[in-house]
């Protein structure tokens, strides 16, 4: 297993590379510079000359992308921030990011607990109405996207009924619509998984074996059913919380949350090159280590995969 770890964090340095090469130079097709944005349509040349020389854009391109993957490598560092007072990205990120881990944490508990127990009951009462009425909930908040069911439930639950704040993220109760909101599409495509998955482990031979030998239904889904029904999901919950991780930028947005979705939105608008950047590498990241933990589950919770890696070791 060690050495397969160590295998796919080799494998992922090129992938970075590649991230921080696309990202760094797509960033720069955008017809307006930060200098622009800073100053203004009709920039005094001298002063604009001596920003881009102070933030090292009047280097060639390819210049400035071996400075930055130089510091990078050798000093960890992602720069500074050009539109939030030349704070370095790191600390930005270091700020920022704590919130959207919290959310992000918060939505995927919230998807697990709906999502689990109502697709391994959709999947224990086959073809019930339970089960109808199930697929039927999960079909609709996998189609309504969080862009859509977030104002919704701002119209209904704060603004018509005032049980909940509209937006902020001050005390918990801030929190329960922004991670309704960007767990409910994880929650549907958890269940949908976890009845598809235990549907196909109820028809196994070893299932049928278990109920012949007396052992009762429910015994034989729990002890049995359940723990391999769960093998298929891993991937299901390893990937959609790097999504909830990095895809709560709309969510943020919209409830005005303090976190880095939030703010890469503002880096963009601000033409931020360094925080777009340092956002992009730690999506990457993120998306790197979520699926490696998502293989050593694996290797947990089957032993045939942790058997299987030390055959090909």
């Amino acid at each position: 297993m060690l050495i397969f770890i160590l295998k796919r964090i080799a494998y992922a340095i090129p992938t970075l590379l590649a991230i921080t090469f696309i990202v760094f130079f797509v960033a720069r097709l955008a017809p307006s510079s930060p200098i622009d944005i800073i100053l203004g349509d009709k920039p005094n040349p001298v002063a604009k000359a001596q920003m881009e020389k102070a933030y090292g854009l009047d280097k060639p391109v390819l210049v400035q992308y071996a400075d930055y993957v130089w510091r990078l490598v050798l000093q960890g560092d992602m720069g500074t921030s050009f539109a939030n007072g030349q704070k370095p990205v790191r600390d930005l990120i270091a700020q920022f990011f704590p919130v959207t881990a919290q959310l992000a944490v918060q939505a995927m508990l919230f998807a697990m607990v709906i999502g689990l127990p109502l697709g391994s009951l959709a999947a224990l009462y086959h073809n019930s109405w339970f089960d109808r009425l199930a697929m039927a909930a999960v079909v609709a908040l996998v189609s309504v996207p969080s862009i859509v069911l977030g104002p919704l439930l701002v119209l209904v639950v704060a603004v018509r009924l005032h049980w909940l704040p509209v937006s902020g993220w001050d005390a918990p109760k801030y929190t329960i619509l922004p991670t309704i909101t960007l767990g409910a599409r994880s929650a549907a495509l958890i269940a949908r998984f976890m009845r598809s998955s235990l549907l196909d482990v109820l028809r196994q031979d070893y299932i049928r074996t278990a109920l012949a030998k007396g052992l009762s239904r429910g015994m034989a889904v729990w002890r049995h059913a359940m723990k391999n029904a769960l093998l298929p999901v891993l991937t299901v919950l390893g990937t959609n919380f790097g999504t909830l991780l990095t895809g709560s930028f709309v969510v943020e947005t919209l409830f005005q949350v303090p976190g880095i979705g939030f703010e890469s939105i503002n880096s963009i608008t601000k033409r931020d090159y360094p925080l777009i950047q340092g956002v992009a590498l730690l999506v990457a990241v993120i998306f790197i280590v979520v699926n490696l933990a998502v293989d050593v589950l694996y290797g947990v919770v089957d032993p045939r995969v942790r058997t299987q890696e030390r055959g090909e070791g």
